[in-house]
């Protein structure tokens, strides 16, 4: 590796570790979950309430995530956003149910900060790697709830549910401390900046940009040119997006959720192969955002290629479970690589038509209150299905159906991208 090489891997130490908390608190419960039930007398009803508190501030709070991000900027945010869901962790562990709740409602407020960041900050720092950088992100994400779905159970048995479960925080508090140091030349400039802005308000040609600093003769920070245009809630392609995360997400935590269940009742693996076969699947949505630049370099592939594959690659999923459940093993193959690949890809296609980073916040808060949303729903709907039928059929239908749906809305996402492209001047294609 050259010296310019290793810089830049070194540079992405800061990114990396704030988005490898993402999913850590909130996988790293559920593992222990019975065990937390059983210390505090939570019921089933409650315990599952708890799980998806994290979901639901996606889902609820993003709209005031983008506008703490707007109003401090995305390196405050992140630092901000980091410490507090350490804070979150340390409140969940501490032992009374009030503070159970407390704390995954702090903590999924600040991941929702977080999740609407790093997509900002990704349109600011990275736009022409958007694919590479968002890529990195859901492989770190991945790994994180990899890593929380191991150790978990093994640490609560050693310390504890209550440490078992704080220790956590130490990878928030880490991120946080990592990431304020690596951007204080950025808030030097930031600073200074502002002192060059005092002069220029006195004379009235400057304006704000709402997000990270000033915007000086309507030039940004990265020097591109503030255009304007439709806001965010006013583009089709964003809430389109919005539906497709939502089918995404209701796939995703459907089968991060009953995947086990289902292997054991209806493909007839013991709990330990389910267990093996969920780690594969996890860690495929690690490999699959990471392949996606190398697919980029092929001759004729493209991002609204790259997404009806992807999302295709669910339908097949879905199918092969439900029509051919000794096919399972190709379903998780399937199903694993699209899962990770697909968000990287939603995410990328916001980035991409975001005229700005403002413009980039705003996409990015409709399209994960959309998605978060319906998301939420994924778990609860197929548990309700099985349970009101009895069996799996009627359960991997609807989830056949959610994949179709997320076929469709990919195909419109990506006509609506090749559109949006072709009405680009030419100078911004280069």
């Amino acid at each position: 590796m050259t010296r310019t090489r290793a810089q830049a891997a070194t540079s992405l130490i800061p990114f990396v570790l704030v988005c490898l908390q993402l999913q850590i608190p909130t996988v790293a419960l559920g593992p222990v979950l019975l065990t937390v039930q059983q210390e505090t007398g939570l019921d089933g009803v409650a315990a599952g309430a708890l799980t998806s508190i994290p979901v639901l501030c996606f889902a609820i709070l993003t709209p005031v995530a983008s506008r703490i991000v707007g109003a401090i900027g995305v390196t405050r945010a992140l630092t901000a956003a980091s410490l507090a869901v350490g804070l979150g962790v340390v409140l969940r562990s501490l032992g009374p149910v009030p503070t159970l709740f407390a704390g995954s409602v702090l903590l999924g407020s600040a991941v929702a900060v977080v999740n609407i960041a790093i997509p900002t900050l990704v349109t600011r720092r990275y736009r022409h790697r958007a694919l590479l950088m968002n890529g990195i992100q859901t492989a770190s994400t991945n790994i994180g709830s990899a890593l929380s779905a191991a150790v978990s159970a093994p640490l609560v048995a050693l310390l504890g549910w209550q440490l078992g479960l704080a220790i956590w925080s130490a990878t928030s508090f880490l991120a946080a401390v990592v990431w304020w140091v690596s951007t204080r030349g950025e808030r030097v400039a930031a600073a200074a900046a502002v002192v060059v802005t005092a002069a220029e308000e006195v004379a009235g040609d400057v304006v704000h940009d709402g997000v990270d600093g000033v915007v000086r003769d309507g030039v940004g920070r990265g020097g591109r040119t503030t255009a304007s245009g439709p806001s965010a809630l006013r583009l089709p392609i964003a809430w389109v997006l919005g539906l497709t995360f939502a089918m995404h997400g209701m796939c995703y935590f459907a089968m991060s959720s009953w995947l086990p269940t289902l292997l054991q009742e209806r493909s007839g693996l013991t709990a330990d192969a389910a267990g093996v076969c969920v780690s594969v699947f996890m860690a495929l949505g690690i490999a699959g955002p990471l392949l996606l630049p190398v697919a980029m370099r092929v001759r004729g592939v493209s991002l609204a290629l790259l997404m009806t594959v992807l999302t295709a690659g669910w339908l097949v999923c879905m199918v092969l479970l439900l029509t051919a459940p000794d096919l399972w093993l190709a379903a998780l193959l399937v199903g694993g690589l699209a899962q990770g690949a697909t968000f990287t890809m939603i995410v990328t296609f916001g980035v991409h038509v975001a005229r700005d980073e403002h413009h980039s916040r705003g996409i990015q808060t409709v399209l994960q209150t959309v998605g978060f949303a319906g998301a939420a729903l994924g778990p609860v709907l197929i548990g309700g299905v099985r349970d009101t039928t009895g069996s799996w059929t009627t359960a991997l239908a609807v989830l056949v159906g959610v994949a179709t749906a997320l076929v469709a809305l990919g195909l419109t996402a990506s006509a609506l991208l090749r559109a949006h492209d072709r009405a680009l001047p030419v100078a911004e294609h280069a």
